[in-house]
């Protein structure tokens, strides 16, 4: 991947769980340095950040994701994506 050097200044990340009818039950805020420890979890990436596209966060990437995040939870029943988004200006 790229050397990082991208402004995240601008840049807000969350997991979010899914529940049935597209409803988000369960939004997680997530930080750079967050970001940083779980971003290699998705060698399919498209970029250093998460912050072009919604990844799914299949569940044998839970253990993983709480090593790197202990104060991570996920709920039973819910589909996860982790994405960014912009932060408005």
């Amino acid at each position: 991947m790229n050397e990082i050097d991208g402004d995240t200044e601008t840049l807000g990340w969350e997991l979010i769980g899914w529940e049935g009818d597209d409803i988000a039950a369960h939004v997680t805020p997530l930080d750079r340095a967050e970001i940083l420890r779980i971003r290699d979890l998705f060698p399919d990436r498209d970029d250093d950040f998460l912050e072009t596209a919604a990844y799914e966060v299949p569940s044998a990437l839970y253990p993983a994701m709480r090593g790197a995040v202990p104060r991570l939870e996920f709920r039973e029943g819910l589909e996860y994506q982790i994405g960014g988004f912009r932060l408005s200006d």
